[in-house]
């Protein structure tokens, strides 16, 4: 069975990409792959199931939040794929946040699991 945390990892891993996809085809391809590099910097990490590298995208995933929300507030033209790039990138943040809480749960509980099945045998 498929832990909670591999689920919200994979799904942080596919809003993660689609968010960097929306932006290179929102702003054009060079200004839309400098505007998603730093989006780019995480992905080795979460592939590799890091925590720590999903706890620092989380604070970097929360400006595209609001630079998105800004856009689409201030050009009017450009509301709608703005709010719908936020409303990915919020999708992103609360995935991330996810994965990264519920790792700690499941470490937490294999360290009790382990701990107590270890003093059961002495």
């Amino acid at each position: 069975m498929t832990r909670l945390s591999e689920w919200a990892r994979i799904a942080a891993l596919l809003l993660h990409v689609g968010l960097i996809a929306g932006l290179i085809a929102w702003c054009g391809w060079l200004p839309g792959l400098l505007l998603s590099l730093p989006l780019l910097t995480p992905l080795p990490g979460l592939l590799r199931k890091k925590t720590y590298t999903a706890g620092w995208a989380i604070m970097m995933v929360v400006f595209y939040v609001g630079g998105l929300l800004a856009e689409g507030v201030a050009v009017p033209g450009r509301r709608s794929i703005g709010t719908a790039l936020s409303i990915v990138a919020a999708l992103d943040f609360v995935s991330l946040v996810l994965f990264v809480r519920l790792s700690a749960r499941e470490r937490q509980a294999l360290a009790a699991q382990t701990g107590s099945s270890g003093a059961a045998a002495s």
